[in-house]
């Protein structure tokens, strides 16, 4: 893990604790019980960089997660959001945005944990998996499910999707309705930076991400151009909607098609 202009035994240490969870104990070892009923969506979010060195083992355990859906009771949502803040450090990330930047400071100024940095694995908006192992990734990932969940139902037609959005828990705080669109099987023959002479495969990396409205009396309807571009792989891409809380930052509720 690394940050720009933050202590570096910080870096060091969650450095440490990223590749422990690429290498940690199989999924078999959590304690957590079966499940019954359907998978409930969760959305794991990574804010990495092709120029961070500290980041292939996070991505690949990301990816890992949304291939082998090993979770008991979790349907994980794998959304790859490459920041821009190290673009100027000898290699600029073809995937990197501003927005992603932005959006991880949102993060950063509601969760525990304060830092910026890269890279950064958040469940559901609300926790930070900072444990090097797949035990307590597979607890958070339930936990976070028990939550009080909306119901999204996603119907795709054509380049349009048809979004259905209901039972958004109670709350003061306002509930935003999310469109995302993710595309898997992408690398980069990386020339430059910190990662120079490697081929980074990366977990679903967003590729476009933007707000469709709000939830009003606890639910929303709605119809969506996904506004694909005919450069992404038609059959390696994903339509993402999810429910977010304006200030807490906290997700609700999620589909993916």
């Amino acid at each position: 893990m690394r940050m720009r202009s933050v202590g570096i035994l910080g870096g060091i240490v969650a450095a440490v604790a990223v590749v422990a969870l690429a290498a940690g104990s199989s999924w078999a070892d959590a304690p957590a019980p079966k499940a019954t009923g359907p998978a409930v969506p969760v959305v794991v979010e990574l804010f990495s960089s092709e120029g961070c060195s500290s980041c292939p083992p996070a991505d690949k355990f990301l990816d890992e997660l949304e291939r082998t859906q090993p979770v008991d009771g979790v349907s994980i949502i794998a959304l790859g959001e490459h920041v821009d803040y190290w673009d100027d450090l000898g290699w600029p990330d073809r995937f990197a945005s501003p927005r992603f930047t932005a959006r991880q400071k949102q993060y950063a100024g509601v969760l525990e944990d304060s830092r910026t940095y890269t890279p950064e694995l958040v469940i559901d908006g609300r926790t930070i998996l900072d444990r090097g192992d797949r035990a307590s990734t597979a607890r958070a990932l339930q936990a976070a499910a028990r939550e009080p969940r909306a119901r999204v139902t996603l119907n795709r037609r054509g380049d349009r999707v048809a979004v259905d959005v209901a039972n958004v828990p109670a709350g003061n705080d306002t509930a935003e309705v999310w469109l995302a669109i993710t595309e898997s099987g992408l690398s980069t023959n990386v020339q430059r930076g910190e990662n120079a002479g490697r081929v980074l495969a990366h977990a679903p990396v967003v590729r476009a991400l933007r707000k469709l409205g709000n939830a009003e009396g606890g639910a929303f309807r709605g119809d969506a151009a996904l506004e694909l571009d005919p450069k992404w792989k038609a059959s390696a891409l994903h339509t993402v909607v999810f429910v977010q809380r304006a200030k807490s930052r906290r997700i609700v509720g999620a589909a993916q098609i």
